[in-house]
């Protein structure tokens, strides 16, 4: 993932850091205490932080001029 940021521009995808994944996030109760990888989004205006385990895909598109 920070390849691909390194990589190209996205403006609506930066990394945060790293942080510990809380028991206030219940999606990967098996990933509590870890240290994670975060990022922030936006998602349809919405602005978001997500843990690298919350990623199943990222799906390129092109903008036409």
């Amino acid at each position: 993932m920070q390849a691909m940021l390194r990589e190209h521009n996205i403006p609506n995808l930066k990394y945060l850091g790293q942080r510990e994944y809380t028991t206030q996030y219940q999606g990967h109760p098996e990933f509590h205490g870890q240290m994670m990888h975060w990022y922030w989004l936006e998602n349809d205006g919405n602005p978001v932080e997500v843990p690298v385990c919350d990623f199943i895909t990222i799906d390129g598109v092109e903008e036409s001029d």
